[in-house]
């Protein structure tokens, strides 16, 4: 299991490369969800979404050896972007397998720095099987989305940055697809901010993580059918569970509406874009789902690539 010594590392190594990202604010948002709410943008940062830490941090760790014989990822988009910006930065040829459903602005995103796109069916299963033949007939190097120490490690830089702008936390929101981001920053919120609770939220077809933690084994599901892509994980990976099981406090749900109308509140209000899934944290605390008053919160916006077609139709 990795430790804070860990992400003390993956932050000197993404520091020089990844944008330190602003911390939000809206007497609006205060006032509605009855806390004092800070909103970490990762959707400002370098590909649109937090994703370029852990896969930076991930390819940077590789050998010369390695790197020459290039590496391999599967994604619906945010890391498929984040493992072909970090390997063009590195001079590393990236092979990307993406579902046939991934957003169009993702995959262009992809192509555009790089890499090679290779698509297959919607499944997250089928995503790993495409990626492990590619590795295995080519001799790539994996790049896994979430779980891998590196990539947990890199994730965690988000809280790092967010310690640097707050001295007190009492709640951390963040999202949960594969597990990656909830892992590396429940490692560090709970280093950097002594007594906080680390929240974990999915979508309510995206529960995963939720029964997960609950069952206190990992669960698996078929393919969710939830408006945040990101989510369409069908299980956590098995690092991500044990740190799961020992630091994160809870898991929570909302529903695919409640996301839509955070995003309507970012865009309206707020003047921010975000993608679904990167409204996923914000809409907990927006709705209250956990109940909370005079507390101070922080929900991580996970990306900002959303479809405009999603976005016209939803608007």
């Amino acid at each position: 299991m990795i430790t804070y010594a860990d992400i003390e590392a993956a932050y000197r190594v993404v520091k020089p490369v990844v944008h330190k990202t602003p911390l939000l604010t809206s007497r609006t948002l205060d006032t509605h969800s009855l806390n004092r709410v800070f909103l970490k943008a990762e959707n400002f940062q370098r590909i649109g979404a937090f994703k370029i830490r852990g896969a930076y941090n991930k390819i940077h760790s590789l050998t010369l050896e390695e790197r020459k014989r290039g590496v391999v990822a599967h994604s619906s988009g945010n890391h498929a972007q984040g493992v072909a910006l970090a390997a063009s930065m590195l001079g590393v040829h990236a092979t990307i397998v993406m579902p046939k459903s991934a957003p169009p602005n993702k995959v262009a995103g992809t192509k555009s720095y790089g890499a090679e796109v290779i698509f297959c069916e919607d499944s997250s299963d089928d995503r790993e099987r495409v990626a492990k033949n590619l590795e295995e007939e080519r001799k790539l190097v994996p790049v896994p989305p979430y779980d891998d120490d590196k990539i947990i490690a890199g994730q965690g830089t988000v809280a790092v940055e967010i310690a640097q702008d707050i001295d007190k936390l009492d709640y951390l929101f963040v999202p949960v697809g594969g597990g990656g981001i909830i892992a590396g920053n429940a490692v560090a919120a709970k280093k950097l901010f002594p007594g906080v609770k680390v929240i974990g939220v999915e979508t309510e077809t995206a529960n995963d993580c939720y029964q997960t933690f609950r069952k206190k084994e990992i669960v698996s599901i078929q393919p969710p059918n939830t408006i945040a892509d990101g989510m369409r994980t069908q299980s956590i990976g098995k690092r991500n569970f044990e740190i799961l099981m020992n630091y994160v406090d809870d898991v929570i749900t909302v529903s695919d509406q409640q996301v839509i109308d955070m995003m309507k509140f970012l865009i309206e209000r707020m003047k921010v874009v975000v993608e679904p899934t990167g409204a996923v944290a914000p809409a907990a605390v927006y709705h209250n789902v956990l109940n909370l008053s005079g507390k101070t919160v922080c929900a991580i916006i996970s990306g900002g690539n959303v479809d405009p077609a999603f976005l016209k139709k939803i608007l």
